[in-house]
């Protein structure tokens, strides 16, 4: 799924009794208000931002896969020397104010030049790729040697995405609408073909791609239809929390680098 636009100023925390603002999202509204209750946490976006601004170097070539309309890496693209946004939704690509070159294409057959780029980007496309290997081979393909491709995507060991497994995707759409404030068909179909770290790992090593980082980020707001099972979401999210278990944590982050 694409994120819905995420701004760079937070809104101020709620009370813990108060109830979602008509202009809030009820999903961003629990992400606020666990925010207050567990100082330090931040929003997976903000965290995969970071990460892509320390690869990020003054005049690089950067392809944004999947890009949508998101805006959320603005502020680390306005360093790059090229933007360039490859969607396969010409709705969304048209919506896009951040990338300055939009091109509607599939991530499995991308229509650029060998080593045309220096950073790779993608948020939430592996868990909707058909084939992976072949998206991530043309990524290979177009990234110039020591290039770097980084993407967030959903953990496929995490509870909430046992849950969306379940759910039939007709009931994703409208879900996503009420719980994240998204457009009407702004949700795509989901196959998790690409979403643990084991499997990513096997399939970019063979590739020609060396790992980087990982990190794994939680979130306890994807159940947030109620505050009843965010409270049990949050009481997950502590269990997670021990070292043990942080890779089941709901967000991964992945670096590698092309040798």
């Amino acid at each position: 799924m694409h994120p819905s636009t995420d701004h760079e100023t937070s809104p101020a925390h709620p009370s813990e009794s108060a109830a979602p603002h008509r202009d809030t999202n009820r999903q961003e509204y629990f992400r606020q208000l666990y925010a207050r209750r567990k100082p330090g946490w931040r929003h997976s976006l903000y965290v995969f931002r970071d990460v892509v601004d320390r690869y990020m170097r003054p005049g690089a070539a950067v392809l944004d896969i999947g890009c949508g309309h998101a805006d959320f890496l603005s502020p680390v693209y306005a360093r790059a020397g090229l933007t360039c946004g490859l969607d396969a939704d010409e709705q969304a690509l048209r919506l896009n104010t951040t990338v300055r070159q939009r091109i509607a294409a599939l991530a499995e057959d991308q229509p650029f030049r060998d080593r045309s780029f220096d950073v790779v980007t993608s948020a939430w496309l592996c868990e909707h790729l058909i084939d992976p290997a072949r998206t991530f081979g043309e990524i290979y393909r177009v990234l110039r040697p020591g290039g770097h491709v980084l993407f967030l995507t959903p953990n496929a060991w995490n509870y909430t995405t046992w849950l969306i497994r379940l759910a039939p995707h007709a009931l994703h759409d409208r879900l996503s609408r009420r719980l994240q404030g998204r457009q009407e068909h702004d949700t795509y179909p989901v196959r998790y073909r690409f979403n643990t770290l084991r499997l990513i790992q096997r399939t970019l090593s063979g590739l020609g791609f060396s790992f980087v980082e990982a990190v794994y980020n939680g979130d306890p707001t994807y159940v947030g239809i109620n505050r009843p099972l965010f409270t049990i979401a949050c009481v997950l999210e502590r269990l997670i929390d021990h070292p043990p278990l942080q890779s089941a944590r709901v967000h991964l982050i992945g670096v590698y680098r092309k040798q």
